[in-house]
């Protein structure tokens, strides 16, 4: 390793805990309840993370572990945010702490755990910034949430309500984030990182556009939030193999895979629930950026070497993620349910009457 390794970690450490600054930003409402629940899950996930590495990493790969448990913290932090507009801050905390042990946890150590990693001796996939446990696992749980009940007193604000301003904030911001752990996940500075970052900034860009494409084709008037729902959907599609993709292999992931997870959002019902159709969308589009990396891939795909069998393990691997997480997901919505009940009995009438102001003025 170069001397650089850990400056390069833990300068990506503190990136990634933009993602989910990036998300709140999203929300043209009251921050204070959904940022308390994200902060909770941010600790949660820092800490399941943090203990892992202490049983499976070495010792001396300190900058690594730092880098592993700021990105857990913060996809634990975004999914709590996610899961507030369902669940309110105290279930949303709940749900969100308890995924970020039960499921997140498990599926990273299955895509970055080790060389090669679980998934690639099990499916004979590639996830190189394990958008498994980022992108997919989170959506399926999170579809699993969306069939209990809601304890919500208020509709999801409405997506046209974001400013453009706010959304190209957050857009940046969650890119930025994202980017880092992209660049970070190589854990070394090395000939592939330029091209790392590269295809990064540009996929996520291409992501954005594609959204607002895809919009306008539907019809649709131009929502600003879709600019960091394209950020988001393109980092699940591209993530994947980001350093393995040439330029016309990089267009062709972003632009169809982002393609084709927007389409499920912006062409779904008025009346689907939100969390469920873009939960979906994820899933597509990192299904179908990972068929494209099968085709394309520098070395490893079917232009290189003629075999079709990395597509089967592609979405061999994202199949058996998603319906192992959506049951899992299914046991911490639960919990949530729960943990929300017992909140209520415990608070006095008067912090009810508050709560149900709250919940109302967000």
């Amino acid at each position: 390793m170069s001397s650089s390794d850990p400056l390069l970690q833990l300068v990506a450490a503190l990136l990634v805990l933009l993602i989910p600054l990036g998300l709140l930003v999203l929300d043209a409402g009251s921050m204070r309840a959904r940022a308390a629940s994200a902060a909770v899950a941010v600790v949660f996930g820092i800490v399941s993370s943090a203990a892992v590495d202490a049983v499976l990493s070495s010792p001396g790969d300190l900058a690594a572990r730092v880098l592993d448990a700021s990105f857990a913290g913060a996809i634990a932090g975004a999914v709590a945010l996610l899961a507030a507009r369902r669940f309110g801050p105290v279930g949303a905390a709940v749900f969100a702490s308890l995924w970020s042990v039960l499921v997140f946890q498990p599926v990273f150590a299955a895509t970055v755990g080790s060389v090669p990693s679980l998934v690639q001796i099990v499916f004979g996939a590639v996830d190189f910034s394990a958008v498994l446990a980022t992108h997919v696992a989170a959506s399926a749980s999170m579809i699993a949430a969306t069939l209990l009940p809601a304890v919500r007193r208020r509709p999801a604000p409405a997506e046209a309500r974001v400013s453009l301003s706010r959304a190209m904030v957050s857009a940046a911001v969650v890119g930025i984030g994202a980017t880092a752990w992209m660049v970070g996940a190589e854990r070394v500075l090395s000939l592939a990182t330029g091209r790392t970052l590269a295809n990064a900034l540009v996929g996520l860009v291409l992501g954005a556009a594609m959204w607002w494409l895809i919009e306008r084709i539907a019809g649709r008037p131009f929502s600003p939030w879709g600019l960091t729902m394209g950020v988001v959907v393109a980092w699940g599609a591209i993530g994947l193999g980001v350093p393995f993709l040439a330029p016309t292999a990089l267009g062709a992931t972003a632009v169809i895979a982002t393609a084709a997870g927007a389409a499920i959002v912006v062409r779904a019902p008025a009346g689907a629930v939100l969390e469920r159709r873009v939960s979906i969308g994820i899933i597509v589009a990192v299904a179908v950026g990972g068929i494209v990396l099968a085709l394309l891939a520098d070395g490893f795909g079917m232009a290189a070497t003629g075999s079709t069998a990395l597509v089967a393990g592609q979405l061999g691997a994202v199949i058996a993620i998603a319906v192992g997480a959506f049951g899992t997901g299914l046991l911490c919505a639960g919990a949530a349910l729960v943990a929300i009940v017992i909140a209520e009995r415990r608070s006095t009438p008067v912090e009810q009457q508050a709560s149900q102001v709250n919940n109302a003025e967000e």
